[in-house]
């Protein structure tokens, strides 16, 4: 069985674009510290626990520091510990697109805000904590609501509502969480 048609990807960066402009650019550390912080919160850990496991490999209880993973002198990646396991977040030389695969989040230089962030952080949540994460949509309605629930978490309950209303301007299909 394939994965399911991404019906609803267009509709969906509508949405977000709407909203993009509110937030401020990272740098790759601050992306680090934001995402760090956000995996370690207890209500993310109490509702993902397969993402935090695989995310928060060798992290202890506090938010973990970034290390730099630098050979020939060019930044490859930033991770926390054993370089097998775990998030990492990888700059986006030359890059169009943010991407997440595995545990590793690709990061050109205008994905680098906090929206953008949780948006890949969705994508490794559905694939974690979904029965069959890894043929739904990509940003199907399971997507959305995981989406929905990170935003309201990190960002608050009024980004959330103003997200949420561009999706349903836009016709996103939520499932409610």
């Amino acid at each position: 069985m394939g994965c399911e048609r991404d019906y609803q990807r267009t509709w969906l960066y509508r949405s977000e674009w709407e909203l993009i402009d509110e937030f401020d650019e990272l740098s790759l550390l601050e992306c680090w510290d934001f995402l760090a912080s956000a995996i370690t919160r207890t209500q993310f850990v109490k509702q993902f626990p397969k993402t935090y496991d695989y995310l928060a490999k060798n992290w202890g209880p506090e938010r973990p520091a970034a290390e730099e993973y630098r050979p020939k002198h060019r930044l490859i990646y930033l991770h926390r510990g054993d370089r097998r396991g775990g998030l990492k977040l990888r700059p986006g030389y030359r890059r169009r697109y943010a991407d997440a695969h595995c545990s590793t989040i690709t990061l050109p230089c205008w994905s680098r805000n906090k929206l953008t962030l949780l948006h890949e952080l969705a994508h490794i949540c559905c694939w974690c904590e979904l029965p069959n994460g890894d043929v739904v949509s990509a940003h199907g309605k399971e997507f959305a609501g995981i989406y929905l629930r990170l935003v309201r978490q990190n960002l608050g309950k009024s980004t959330e509502t103003e997200l949420f209303d561009a999706m349903q301007q836009h016709k996103v299909k939520v499932l409610a969480c």
